[in-house]
């Protein structure tokens, strides 16, 4: 009974590893072209429901792609192209719309013989996902040629588990369904959040000087002549789609650069992070009433001129005039959400960002052609629009430093401390609620004869803010505002301290096992938690610990990871398992350390080859867990497999649920 019932789990198992590994099944062709040319033909059937991305999906989905080993007998001609049609699909695992194909794929490769006869070697790598779970496959193959060829068949073998778990076929679903689960909360969270913030942003714009008084005349437009409440409103729905268009075609733009190399220089690279100091402190400056900014004068004329023109054409015309005299007002909303868009890993997010900025800017505008009778409870414009612009202002000035922080940051400066930054806010929010007071007036501003209770309710918030920031000139964390603030990695100049700056660099630079390979001081964590920089040291660390690895993916203008630290492994509970249980890898992806030629690597997703160790470990993350998102948390053990579901931002009772369950697997190895 004993024999039988442990044949029967083998068969069992044998079924479970055959659906495993049963996805895709390849096979190649090869056939005469012209001029001597051989044409490669790649065919491969795909398992239902399984899916499998095209050679340019879109998003941030792993495309298919083919690397040939180096040879002399023959010359790559063009690139390696798909010859069947792609279906497009809405993703959720990457969170945009991608290339896919359903059943059956074909690719082409063509060659140019230099010999009579060769072998082309190489492998082919793709990603095929089903809807809960994604899988990355290499299919190596190796093709005898003849220059004089008719039509030949080779099989590949067939593999479609992950290279790195080849003995255990289930580790990629346990992988790819974090990745997922991971994926869709951030998601469901992160992207409704930006969308409501860039929603807010529109209708903040509205109450500006550049904008609110433009409502009246507008409508007016909109009702002008002998036009009917009909031709009203249409006028008004095509003014708000035009409007809503405009900033779409921007986010648009923005989305076309958002490949993950694109996105990795946004948000890291001092070109961009200066370029967007200097603007918010320019339009800070602007709004302070320092002087005007505008576009070209012509530009608005052209556009005015349009305007007149009769029809439903000249609603688009007033929309263009709209975004152009607005543009020193709605600039900075502009550039906040693009920033903030761009850091991100979605790429239809500047899109959907743009797109609802310039719904809630058109909206008034819309509702006011709907019912024009709705202008008359409309507050007149006044000294309160100049109070707008002057609370955008300190706004402004404040969130230009933190470009000038990661713009210092790229190159290893400390252009402002800790300390600094935070006495400057502190600074920026008491002035603030004074000017809310009407105790600080500026040179456009008419005179505070008393205070209202909309007045009194935002001092009170500035001067609460104030207040909530003053601890952390004394060293306070501040978790609230980690995202945005430095950590406070050493003691602040005015906190009384038992372990000096240098003696904590000393120990971190010496580590669990040995000097720190790569180490830098500014990536030293906060909570005199010792940390790695390269896996295996790491791994070499964890045997001689006998502790799994927790491998930590950021990078240094993460605000999220920042937030995860500040807020999540500051617990008591979370810094216990950190420091006693498991060895830290913090991974810097941006980091610029120049990698001996030896442990350069060729990218798994693009072919590019990766020269400094944040590349590389990059790279790692994207072949080992098929994410691409910071921060992401994984908890391995020595032949760096996961040892439960990795983990991306998330509460601190679910990352020491993550600790807990992947420490008790590794106990039982």
């Amino acid at each position: 009974m004993k024999k039988i019932s442990c044949l029967f789990l083998f068969a069992l198992s044998s079924i479970f590893l055959f659906a495993q590994q049963s996805v895709t099944s390849w096979s190649i062709k090869q056939q005469q072209g012209a001029d001597g040319v051989v044409e490669l033909i790649f065919n491969v059937a795909i398992n239902s429901p399984w899916y499998m991305y095209s050679t340019n999906p879109g998003g941030d989905a792993i495309p298919t792609s083919i690397e040939f080993k180096k040879g002399n007998d023959y010359t790559l001609i063009g690139a390696f192209t798909e010859l069947t049609p792609t279906e497009t699909k809405f993703d959720e695992g990457v969170n945009a719309e991608v290339k896919i194909f359903h059943n059956a794929a074909s690719f082409v490769q063509k060659i140019k013989p230099n010999a009579e006869a060769f072998t082309v070697s190489g492998a082919i790598e793709f990603q095929t996902c089903n809807g809960s779970s994604c899988r990355l496959g290499e299919e190596e193959f190796n093709i005898n040629v003849t220059a004089a060829v008719t039509s030949t068949s080779s099989a590949i073998q067939q593999d479609t588990q992950l290279t790195v778990d080849n003995e255990n076929p289930a580790t990629d679903t346990l992988v790819a369904e974090a990745a997922e689960t991971d994926t869709e909360r951030t998601a469901d969270s992160g992207l409704w959040l930006f969308l409501l913030i860039a929603l807010g942003a529109g209708l903040g714009a509205v109450f500006t000087p550049c904008v609110f008084p433009m409502i009246p005349m507008t409508v007016s437009f909109f009702l002008g002549g002998k036009q009917s409440s009909r031709a009203a409103v249409i006028r008004g729905l095509i003014f708000g789609a035009s409007v809503t268009l405009i900033y779409t075609s921007i986010g648009v733009l923005a989305a076309l650069f958002k490949s993950a190399s694109a996105v990795d220089v946004f948000s890291t690279h001092w070109i961009p992070n200066l370029i967007f100091a200097l603007a918010f402190f320019i339009f800070a400056l602007s709004f302070f009433g320092g002087y005007e900014i505008t576009l070209p004068t012509g530009l608005a004329n052209k556009a005015d001129q349009k305007a007149d023109s009769s029809g439903y054409l000249g609603s688009f015309f007033v929309a263009v005039a709209l975004t152009i005299v607005s543009f020193s007002c709605t600039g900075p909303f502009v550039g906040g959400i693009l920033v903030e868009s761009m850091r991100s890993g979605l790429a239809v997010k500047p899109i959907l960002g743009m797109a609802a900025f310039g719904f809630a800017l058109a909206f008034p505008f819309m509702l006011f052609a709907v019912s024009p009778s709705l202008m008359k409870k409309m507050p007149k414009s006044g000294g309160w629009l100049n109070m707008v612009k002057v609370i955008f202002a300190f706004v402004l000035l404040a969130f230009s430093l933190k470009f000038l922080l990661m713009f210092g940051q790229y190159f290893g400066w400390t252009l402002i401390s800790r300390e600094v930054f935070i006495a400057i806010w502190i600074v920026c929010a008491v002035m603030l609620g004074f000017y809310f007071l009407g105790r600080l007036r500026l040179s456009h501003d008419s005179e505070v004869q008393h205070v209202g209770v909309v007045r009194l309710l935002f001092a009170m918030a500035s001067f609460t803010f104030a207040l909530y920031l003053l601890p952390g000139l004394l060293g306070a964390s501040l978790p609230a505002m980690s995202g945005i603030i430095p950590d406070p990695k050493e003691p602040s100049v005015f906190a009384v301290s038992t372990v000096s700056p240098d003696a904590a660099t000393a120990a971190y630079n010496q580590g669990l096992c040995g000097e720190v390979k790569y180490a830098n001081p500014k990536h030293q964590l906060s909570y005199g938690l010792p940390a790695y920089h390269d896996i295996a040291q790491a791994i070499e660390c964890a045997k001689q610990q006998n502790k799994p690895v927790l491998l930590a993916f950021k990078f240094d203008g993460c605000s999220e990871c920042k937030k995860m630290e500040a807020t999540v492994w500051s617990d008591e509970r979370v810094l216990g398992i950190l420091r006693n249980k498991v060895v830290i890898a913090t991974l810097y992806i941006d980091d610029k350390t120049e990698l001996p030629e030896n442990e350069w690597v060729t990218s798994t997703f693009d072919n590019k080859v990766y020269k400094t160790l944040g590349g590389k470990l990059r790279d790692y993350q994207v072949a080992y867990f098929g994410v691409m998102a910071q921060p992401f948390y994984a908890l391995i053990g020595f032949d760096e497999k996961p040892l439960t579901k990795p983990v991306a931002k998330c509460s601190t009772d679910e990352f020491l649920q993550f600790l807990n369950s992947g420490i008790e697997a590794f106990g039982k190895k």
